[in-house]
């Protein structure tokens, strides 16, 4: 009896702590839920929402990507992105098809300069265009002089003649003063050549194109502007049926380089009108 009496007495009178830590518990997650709501933060409360539902009931949970946008946005979509920017101009793609825009363009100083330095041209080789020796003409390469290689040339040689270096230097004093690429092109007939200088046409046209530079050259003619290119007997401007018509395919043709010729095809075949 007295046993029973003892063990009443040591009764724990304390038990009201366990269920006020508990309150505790609840009481401090409660701010930290509305602490977390106030934050304007959608990422951080959604993360920590998971987290509190993960710890209270005790299923672990992997936690969702973060949409970012209003609602209603499309649900494929991690985050909305920014819209693209829209070209305000367009700039036009050259059409292959089309040819280089032609020399006489309105508006066009290049252009115009080119014309004037053609112009020039034909009042200083006037004698010999009226001949039939020479002509000037502008295309959509540059401006073009086709010179009769009998102006230039004996038959079969690269040599110049005496006649020939007084004929480049009224050229050449003209093309000093541009700063545009000068192509010089060699051209021969279709008759064979094989001698002690020359096994083939090709060495033909192209020596004598490296000729007529290098005088370019003396004349101050800037080099770096300067190319030499032949072509031999495949780009006539006539048949080759003829004499006539052989004599028209032998020619040296100095180019004058359009810029945007250049720049548009810089290892075109200038000199050839086709």
């Amino acid at each position: 009896m007295s046993r029973k009496k003892k063990e009443e007495e040591h009764e724990n009178h304390e038990r009201w702590l366990v269920s006020y830590a508990d309150f505790i518990t609840l009481l401090f997650a409660f701010f930290v839920v509305m602490y977390s709501i106030s934050s304007v933060n959608e990422g951080k409360y959604k993360v920590l929402s998971q987290t509190l539902v993960a710890a209270f009931t005790g299923q672990p949970t992997t936690p969702q990507p973060i949409r970012v946008g209003p609602p209603g946005a499309d649900a494929h979509r991690l985050v909305d992105l920014p819209p693209l920017p829209q070209p305000t101009s367009l700039v036009p793609v050259p059409d292959a098809k089309k040819p280089p825009k032609g020399p006489r363009d309105a508006g066009d100083p290049v252009q115009a300069q080119l014309e004037q330095v053609a112009q020039t041209l034909r009042q200083r080789l006037a004698p010999q265009i009226g001949d039939g020796q020479i002509n000037v003409r502008m295309t959509g390469q540059g401006i073009v002089i086709d010179i009769h290689d009998s102006l230039l040339f004996a038959s079969g040689d690269a040599t110049l003649s005496g006649g020939a270096q007084a004929l480049l230097l009224q050229i050449a004093d003209v093309l000093t003063a541009l700063p545009y690429q000068i192509q010089v092109n060699g051209y021969t007939d279709d008759k064979p050549i094989s001698n002690a200088q020359f096994a083939s046409n090709w060495q033909l046209s192209a020596m004598r194109a490296v000729t007529v530079v290098q005088m370019l050259i003396e004349q101050h003619v800037v080099p770096g502007q300067l190319v030499a290119a032949g072509y031999g007997q495949y780009h006539p401007v006539a048949s080759n049926a003829t004499a006539q018509g052989r004599a028209a395919n032998r020619r040296v043709s100095i180019v004058v380089v359009s810029p945007e010729a250049s720049a548009q095809s810089p290892n075109s075949n200038s000199g050839n009108p086709s």
